[in-house]
């Protein structure tokens, strides 16, 4: 399967089951990353940690993309606030912030990735997202719900019969 069709087929499954296509992208990548790790309750959370940050990159790109434009407005207003959200966050700042979702994010990303103002709001979209499928499918752990909809729903139209027999 290409990936194009591979998109298509999570874009299609993920209307049919009611969930966000990014998370469940990111939640395949998170238990893709986590495919040879035996899974017990302290790999949950730190994979729903895993697929939190994955999904936050995913909305924060579409929030980069969003604020570059921005800045070719004529407004001076909605230039400032792009140029704002662009901004790169300091160590000191995500050290200092009482944001929990950024504390997880930065320990994830360990470094290996710009931390932007406009990551902050994309955590919370994707903590609300998430959120929502938790309460939607009845169950605390978004990697969880994951694994049961790839293991059911998605193994044979993503062709993930081999991810879930090696």
């Amino acid at each position: 399967m290409n990936e194009q069709l591979f998109l298509h087929n999570v874009n299609t499954k993920a209307k049919q089951l009611n969930i966000n296509p990014l998370l469940l992208l990111s939640g395949i990548e998170g238990l893709y990353t986590f495919k040879d790790v035996q899974l017990n309750a302290i790999n949950y959370e730190f994979l729903d940690s895993l697929i939190l940050s994955i999904f936050a990159l995913r909305i924060g790109d579409q929030f980069h993309t969003l604020a570059q434009e921005n800045l070719l407005s004529s407004n001076s207003g909605v230039r400032d606030a792009a140029a704002y959200e662009l901004q790169e966050m300091k160590t000191e700042q995500i050290a200092r912030s009482s944001n929990t979702y950024l504390q997880s994010f930065a320990s994830i990303l360990a470094g290996k990735s710009i931390i932007r103002n406009y990551h902050e709001k994309a955590l919370e979209v994707a903590a609300f997202e998430i959120k929502k499928t938790q309460l939607a499918y009845h169950a605390n752990s978004i990697s969880t719900i994951v694994l049961a909809l790839c293991e059911t729903e998605l193994k044979d139209s993503l062709n993930l019969t081999n991810f879930f027999n090696s």
